[in-house]
């Protein structure tokens, strides 16, 4: 059985609540927003990390984890996203749902105060925090910067965004850059902490089959009276100048083709889900336009998809190519926008393309991890709905609805990754 809540407790600081039967845990999860800054994407992203190894009532590792375990195996984990303009730092404890606790304890109350001393209550002495978890987690920070950038798909994909959107601060990562974090001190993280509780938009979630009242409470201890003004807006950019174009080169045997494309951003919820049709249709599936044509038919690319991203108003096609073969493939690219631009869309390509987007709405629900993306997507994009109603959507958008939204398609950039 599916519920959903939302409660305000002061300006800037909302409660959600998922109520669903299905599963034995449940998720509290507490996000802090704030406007991508490169001056402080790093530190908020090392924060994040710093905080879930120890805090004043649990002041190390070893003792935090021994009060998870005695919460019958509750974890606790940290992330970092962006979300158009934004960046996004979640704080995340899981734990049994209290029907199954053998002696009667509140586990969601104590994981809400587990989480809020997390946040509020941190181990800091004089301004700095365990130097051991800094170093610690500093370290593994910057090998999760390396990882991107080895794997050379997602490092192409990250470098046309930063090209595309150089003087936007939809080009800051979402960990900020390696310099960045190989430069931070304890001071900055410290300062960091102080910002976000003082000026951070406030998302608390949770998910499960706990009645939510007691957790709603213990956040209320915190976070009542102290309201705080949203800030932070993602800026639209629809049109295009002349094409940029940047090729790299690297030692690796399969070429990379990303092409970044502007496309406008939708304006309600109908539009933002006929958008994601759209690019399914194009490069979503192994029915999709860019599989069946530039792939199968062609064999000019390894894989060819395409991605929406509906908060920025962009849309990234990204390839796995032979080197000889970029220049092809791009062209074989714009002849199939260019046919979805005529209406040349079968009804199979269009009701593939709605199976597979119906069933990334419904899979949400089997997981709490992709319910609490989607309550966060949702809220902060002010298109709030559940997935059961984002799927009816889908099968009421006609083919005229996505060929109109093709048509808004301009290429901006193509960066292409060469191997030596």
């Amino acid at each position: 059985m599916y519920e959903f809540t939302k409660k305000t407790i002061c300006d800037g600081v909302s409660f959600g609540n998922i109520k669903d039967d299905r599963f034995k845990r449940g998720r509290i999860n507490a996000t802090l927003v704030m406007p991508l800054d490169k001056k402080t994407a790093a530190a908020n992203a090392l924060l994040s990390c710093v905080l879930t190894r120890s805090c004043k009532k649990y002041p190390d590792f070893t003792s935090l984890n021994r009060k998870l375990d005695e919460l019958y195996g509750a974890a606790l984990y940290p992330s970092v996203n962006r979300f158009g303009d934004l960046q996004t730092v979640t704080i995340s404890v899981s734990g049994l749902d209290d029907r199954y606790s053998l002696d009667g304890k509140s586990i969601s109350s104590e994981i809400t105060e587990l989480l809020c001393s997390i946040l509020f209550e941190p181990n800091i002495t004089d301004g700095h925090f365990l130097e051991e978890d800094f170093e610690q987690e500093k370290r593994q920070l910057l090998e999760n910067i390396d990882a991107e950038f080895n794997d050379k798909r997602v490092y192409a994909i990250n470098r046309c965004i930063e090209i595309m959107c150089r003087d936007e601060l939809f080009s800051i990562g979402r960990f900020g850059s390696r310099e960045d974090v190989s430069a931070l001190t304890q001071e900055n993280i410290y300062k960091a902490w102080k910002n976000l509780l003082d000026n951070a938009r406030v998302e608390l979630c949770m998910l499960g089959n706990t009645p939510y009242e007691k957790a709603l409470e213990g956040f209320r201890k915190y976070f009542d009276g102290k309201p705080r003004k949203i800030t932070g807006s993602t800026k639209v950019i629809s049109e295009v100048g002349e094409v940029k174009r940047i090729v790299e080169t690297e030692e690796i045997v399969q070429s990379k083709l990303v092409m970044g494309f502007r496309c406008a951003c939708p304006k309600t919820l109908r539009e933002r889900i006929a958008n994601s049709l759209m690019s399914a249709i194009l490069g979503g599936s192994p029915t999709s336009k860019l599989f069946q044509n530039v792939r199968e038919k062609q064999s000019l690319c390894y894989y060819c998809a395409s991605r929406a991203d509906n908060t920025k108003g962009i849309m990234l096609i990204d390839s796995g190519v032979e080197t000889d073969n970029i220049e092809k493939a791009e062209n074989a690219i714009m002849e199939q926008i260019n046919a979805f631009v005529h209406g040349n869309v079968t009804d199979e390509e269009l009701n593939s393309a709605k199976k597979v987007l119906k069933n990334v709405y419904i899979s949400t629900l089997d997981n709490l991890s992709a319910m609490h993306g989607w309550y966060i997507g949702g809220t902060l994009s002010s298109f709030l709905a559940s997935p059961a109603e984002e799927a009816d959507i889908v099968d009421r958008i006609t083919k005229e609805e996505v060929t109109e939204l093709a048509n808004r398609i301009k290429l901006d950039t193509v960066f292409s990754l060469i191997g030596n």
